[in-house]
């Protein structure tokens, strides 16, 4: 969920929240108010009475009304307590039954006591609360609408230099020239987080430049010394006064130099793959290039008696053609090496993707560091690099290259960005 929404919405179920503890707050304080007015008219009707019967010493006459009513009850010598509550009040006019508020008091007349009832209808009472009530309630709901509108238009546009900085953020590549670029903004907060962004991508790209150079001027370094030892292990190796123990030394240094070799070009290639330094870019036939690869694996597949099963549309790719005999190589010469005698491969390519599968001696590989630099799975005697090399060169393409494990298949699939 995106930040602005995610305000919005809390702001909202907020603002709800309390225009409804507030609205029955406010319906209740209005009512109470209006309704403590009712009874200070009913009090002024109690008070006349008094100072009626004070000056003439009987009770007074009681004329219709229609939203007032007074009524007198002899009670001897009792008294009542005096009190306001809410009582029905029937309309005559209308004929139907009202709300209403109701004085109970008394008042002595020549020596018997009267008892006071006076009823007021609170129709208009609460007509008027409602109607309060529902203009202020539409005045605060039309307030949020345009709050809302307001602040969703107002953080949009003030949160634009933060999507502008998280945008050239994801196209940041260190392989490319691109930086970020300074952003326009009068808000400090943005301001600052530009520039120190700009400044973190210079020293990520500095150390990057530098570790690249250091691995590439180490590989060409290693270079001549390799070749000056593998020339020295030659003429050694000839040499015909070895004792037994000393050609098994030899012919196991001879070995490690091998791999050192091996791995000194794949560090090479790796390194002109990830700065894209092969870029002899042509529009190839993938079927016609995989049918190349698996010619050349075919002496290697038959002496593990494997069954290769190949099924093949025909698709077309821009790429470099040496990126595309590295990426089929390493992947087929995998599927070919790490297989079980007798096993099987399959090849599939359709328009959206190839799909290479075979079987192995072990289990599931960790899908999530299997093209990382220097995986290899335990029965591997390579250096490593292969699939970092064919993830690379994916990437540098276009294309997307997964792993998964299906029962007893290794399943490497390329999904392909296919030229139009």
């Amino acid at each position: 969920m995106k930040l602005l929404d995610k305000y919005n919405r809390i702001s909202i179920l907020v603002t709800i929240l309390v225009i409804v503890v507030t609205g029955f707050v406010y319906y209740f304080t209005i009512s109470y108010i209006l309704t403590n007015q009712v009874d200070k008219d009913l009090a002024v009707e109690e008070n006349e009475i008094f100072d009626y019967v004070k000056f003439n010493h009987r009770l007074p006459q009681v004329f219709k009304s229609a939203d007032l009513k007074i009524h007198f009850q002899p009670i001897g010598q009792n008294t009542v307590p005096r009190k306001f509550k809410n009582t029905p009040y029937w309309d005559e006019r209308d004929r139907e039954e009202e709300s209403g508020r109701e004085l109970l008091s008394w008042v002595k007349v020549n020596e018997t006591n009267y008892s006071i009832t006076i009823i007021e209808s609170k129709v208009e009472t609460e007509d008027l609360i409602r109607m309060i009530f529902f203009i202020t309630l539409g005045i605060v709901l039309l307030l949020i609408i345009v709050i809302v509108t307001v602040n969703r238009l107002l953080i949009r546009n003030l949160w634009r230099p933060f999507y502008e900085i998280l945008g050239q953020i994801k196209l940041f590549n260190l392989t490319d020239q691109n930086s970020i670029k300074d952003l326009k903004t009068d808000i400090v907060e943005f301001q600052d987080m530009n520039h120190e962004i700009s400044a973190m991508t210079v020293r990520v790209r500095h150390d990057y430049l530098e570790l690249k150079d250091f691995v590439e001027n180490a590989a060409h370094e290693l270079m001549t010394p390799i070749a000056v030892m593998n020339s020295k292990l030659d003429t050694l190796i000839q040499s015909s006064n070895l004792t037994e123990r000393q050609g098994v030394l030899i012919n196991d240094m001879y070995g490690t130099m091998t791999k050192l070799t091996r791995l000194n070009k794949a560090m090479l290639l790796l390194t002109k793959i990830e700065n894209k330094l092969i870029n002899d870019q042509e529009y190839l036939d993938l079927k016609k290039a995989i049918e190349s690869t698996c010619s050349e694996f075919q002496d290697m597949a038959t002496d593990r008696d494997l069954v290769l099963k190949i099924n093949l549309t025909d698709v077309w790719i821009t790429i470099s053609h040496t990126l595309l005999d590295i990426l089929l190589a390493n992947l087929i010469g995998n599927a070919i090496r790490h297989n079980k005698t007798g096993g099987e491969i399959s090849i599939t390519l359709t328009n959206e993707a190839l799909i290479i599968k075979n079987t192995g001696k072990y289990g599931a590989l960790d899908e999530h560091a299997i093209f990382q630099r220097f995986y290899r799975s335990p029965e591997s005697e390579g250096s490593g690099l292969g699939l970092t090399q064919a993830w690379q060169i994916c990437q540098n393409c276009g294309f997307k290259l997964q792993y998964s494990y299906d029962e007893v298949w290794h399943v490497f699939t390329i999904i392909l960005k296919t030229a139009v």
